[in-house]
């Protein structure tokens, strides 16, 4: 079941792209994939991957399900650990009230990812970047998007 709705897939094409940093001069590669995932079974619900990506074996829909079921399983183990040098906590408001959500940053052979659970939510959100690309600046920009994704806080996958 692909989630079909226009919005969601432009937040996920959005996450794509790349970063520049003016007093850095710093400029990243864009994200390869975005994907929304089930966190109960690590269905790909939708995603987005770049252009330069799309044509490539390693991001076919077929390898995005697998990393997808492979992500969520580590997720899913992660989440019970006490102590984690991977996890970063990130506290959003919601209605008045303080929620904190877990990011994890993990390397998948030759590629970064970064997953975090959508607050109070069935769904993860998952970003797949090049091996080059700054496991910090991936944080960050989780960060970004869940703030983009608030809409979809609580909703639950029936």
């Amino acid at each position: 079941m692909i989630i079909q709705s226009q919005n969601v897939k432009k937040v996920l094409e959005a996450t794509l792209k790349p970063v520049h940093i003016d007093y850095l001069s710093f400029d990243s590669d864009p994200l390869q994939s975005s994907i929304l995932l089930s966190a109960t079974n690590g269905t790909v619900l939708s995603y987005a991957a770049s252009q330069s990506s799309a044509s490539s074996e390693m991001h076919s829909v077929n390898n995005l399900k697998m990393m997808g079921l492979l992500i969520r399983d580590k997720w899913s183990e992660d989440e019970q650990e006490q102590r984690l040098q991977s996890r970063y906590t990130h506290s959003i408001t919601v209605d008045k009230e303080t929620v904190t959500t877990n990011i994890y940053t993990y390397e998948i052979e030759d590629l970064h990812a970064c997953t975090a659970q959508i607050p109070q939510s069935g769904l993860l959100l998952l970003f797949i970047a090049d091996v080059a690309f700054p496991y910090g600046l991936l944080v960050m920009k989780m960060k970004g998007a869940l703030e983009a994704f608030k809409d979809m806080y609580g909703y639950q996958l029936s």
